[in-house]
């Protein structure tokens, strides 16, 4: 394993940790270990929805993983874009100024717009993006905190800058659901870690974390073991 996922106490409450075994690292290699851990430590959902009443940020291989998928692939086959298309229908495109946030749309109720309220439970679950599948029902260490947002907002950043390639290459102003007084530039969401990359697997950790937290998370096994993670003593 690349990643560890550790159990953990903050506050005398269960929390978990994230340590980095290996410098290749991956996007991918951290959502497995994440799912196992819930899947190996935490109990199931019973058809409680608490998470599909929050906003789902999109990152670009979110977006991705759905248009690959034949029932998406399906829908969107012909259009000029198919990017643009699906966040038409199934996203929620908020532009204040400069500042673009790109997240799923929602129903009337305000639930996630693929929630099945009948069954209580999310009608594209192999799918779901990246934020659904880091939610966990219990807290996180500052550093684990730090590592999720840090993926998410760079992985999103990568979807504002195609969102804003594809409104140009299509010749039309960028799609907004919502907007007050919309200017978004292309040169303030440069090319980052998640550029020229649609699947997870192929981002690595390092080009995301910052030397500081670099430091702080990549933990080689000494004599089989683990070493003390002075890091979380303070949290």
């Amino acid at each position: 394993m690349k990643i560890q996922i550790k159990d953990c106490f903050l506050n005398g409450k269960p929390a978990c940790d994230v340590r980095i075994t290996h410098p290749g690292a991956t996007v991918q290699d951290y959502l497995d270990a994440l799912n196992n851990f819930i899947r190996e430590n935490c109990p199931p959902c019973n058809g409680c929805t608490a998470c599909c009443w929050e906003r789902v940020p999109l990152t670009y291989p979110d977006v991705a993983v759905f248009l690959k998928h034949r029932r998406f692939g399906r829908q969107f086959k012909g259009v000029p874009s198919a990017l643009l298309s699906f966040l038409q229908q199934y996203g929620y495109v908020y532009v204040d100024g400069p500042v673009v946030d790109i997240g799923l749309g929602f129903k009337a109720d305000g639930s996630c717009i693929f929630l099945d309220t009948r069954q209580n439970r999310c009608s594209v679950y192999p799918l779901r993006p990246l934020v659904c599948q880091t939610y966990i029902c219990r807290r996180f260490t500052r550093r684990a905190r730090e590592l999720r947002s840090l993926v998410v907002n760079a992985g999103m950043d990568e979807l504002v800058r195609r969102w804003l390639l594809e409104s140009s290459r299509c010749g039309r102003p960028p799609l907004n659901h919502e907007g007050r007084h919309p200017r978004p530039r292309l040169q303030d969401y440069p090319p980052g870690a998640f550029s020229g990359r649609e699947r997870f697997a192929e981002v690595r950790l390092k080009e995301i974390c910052s030397p500081r937290l670099w430091r702080e998370m990549y933990e080689v096994p000494v004599n089989g073991r683990d070493r003390i993670d002075s890091q979380l003593k303070g949290e």
